[in-house]
């Protein structure tokens, strides 16, 4: 609960209170819409991470047994991760989707599904997310948040074979309810509506895969990945998202810009803590799967 002050008359108005009344006014004055420029950039490592996913699913397109290879060299697994010390899995799993093919060599539709699903997600979140976030910072995010819920899907996931964008791509949600949420007085009502239909969206995914993996579902749903990347993607976005504040324009009467007064290059600090914490809790399982 916040304990809101009467309004202080000295107070010097901040430039997004257009309709406030003046000091000592008794009639509001009319409403002003005001334009606001928000840096951002073309989102090239959306695009760069799509092409990468797209190109590995083509090539195992080529053959089963180039399918099969692929997806039991790079997909995550406990025994492997844990046991065979392959950490790079944890990796290279998310730019593989479910099989091309099925058992008896025919093509398999539901894989394609599931790369449509992850692909389609990444270019409409992550493209919005990187225009704001810059490359880097996305990239971080998807990655690292990504790496989260690989962690989490081979600790507290049921084992077999995970594959699959999702855990970056919940990461992605995280850092966009962040975004969201450090700036909701900013973007006011729009802003509160699509936290609510984050929300909602995180549940019903959630939902969703509990209901199918209790059903035994042939192709099980690896949530522990999706609660991981949510929960990475939140927890390094809330160190190095931008923080935006607005300003009167320099050079253009009446438009606002937006200053990041959170650049990266001073929360590396909130990177490398980050990865140490993900890095000891894989010492730690590693330690006890092999004892």
């Amino acid at each position: 609960m916040l304990n809101e002050q009467p309004p202080d008359p000295k107070r010097r108005a901040h430039p997004l209170d257009a309709g406030a009344p003046p000091p000592g006014g008794s009639s509001p004055r009319p409403k002003q819409q005001v334009t606001l420029h928000i840096p951002s950039v073309r989102p090239l490592v959306t695009y760069t991470l799509l092409g990468i996913m797209i190109g590995i699913f083509i090539l195992r397109a080529f053959s089963p047994e180039l399918d099969e290879s692929l997806l039991l060299w790079g997909a995550n697994e406990r025994s492997a991760v844990l046991g065979g010390g392959a950490i790079y899995r944890l990796f290279t799993a998310m730019f593989l989707h479910a099989g091309v093919y099925d058992q008896f060599g025919g093509f398999a539709f539901e894989g394609s599904l599931h790369l449509i699903f992850n692909a389609y997600m990444i270019y409409v979140v992550g493209s919005n997310i990187e225009k704001l976030f810059g490359h880097v910072r996305y990239t971080l995010i998807f990655l690292l948040g990504g790496l989260a819920g690989s962690i989490a899907s081979i600790l507290l996931g049921g084992g077999g074979y995970s594959v699959g964008a999702s855990g970056a791509v919940f990461a992605l949600l995280g850092a966009q309810f962040v975004y969201l949420y450090q700036h909701r007085k900013l973007l006011g009502v729009g802003g509160r509506r699509q936290m609510n239909a984050l929300i909602q969206l995180l549940a019903i995914n959630l939902i969703f895969g509990f209901v199918t993996n209790a059903a035994g579902a042939d192709v099980q749903i690896d949530n522990w990945a999706h609660i991981g990347g949510a929960l990475g993607g939140l927890v390094l976005a809330f160190g190095i998202a931008p923080l935006f504040i607005v300003r009167s324009h320099p050079e253009i009467p009446g438009h606002l810009i937006a200053d990041d007064i959170n650049p990266l290059r001073r929360r590396l600090w909130a990177v490398s803590a980050y990865v140490v914490v993900l890095m000891l809790i894989l010492i730690f399982a590693r330690q006890t799967y092999v004892g």
